[in-house]
């Protein structure tokens, strides 16, 4: 494995998942790659609020900055920085899209346990990721 790809966002099942990841890659000698993604609500209405989105969209990308930096930081092993990746969009989709597009052996995310029906409402983005990505997807209890 040369790349290792983990999707983080702050929470304690990324953060989890992004210390497996480092570990694995370690012992692999692989490159870790730290990728946060922005997904803030798109809104279609009356000009006030777009401004109001694009805001949103801002405080979206400054968050999902830190939260990568932060977690790479953490997760740096023997002297090996972590790359960090910050994309706007859906998590899932666009983790899915960040592994075909580079050279990514393996993506890693962190799954929070939830019930059926809570999954049935909300989503998880580690089951639709595991559904269409096209590398390996390794998810961390």
């Amino acid at each position: 494995m040369k790349r290792i790809l983990v999707g983080v966002d702050g929470s304690k099942e990324s953060r989890d998942a992004a210390a497996w990841a480092a570990n694995l890659a370690q012992a692999m000698g692989s490159q870790l790659v730290v990728a946060s993604i922005a997904d803030a609500p798109v809104s279609f209405a009356a000009p006030e609020l777009m401004e109001r989105a694009a805001q949103w969209h801002e405080e979206a990308v400054k968050q999902a900055t830190l939260v990568a930096t932060q977690i790479a930081n953490e997760v740096a092993r023997g002297g090996r920085a972590a790359e960090t990746i910050v994309e706007k969009g859906a998590p899932a989709e666009t983790l899915a899209a960040l592994a075909a597009a580079g050279d990514v052996d393996l993506v890693v995310v962190g799954h929070r346990g939830r019930n059926a029906v809570a999954r049935a409402l909300m989503g998880s983005v580690a089951d639709r990721l595991v559904q269409i990505c096209s590398k390996p997807v390794l998810v961390v209890r």
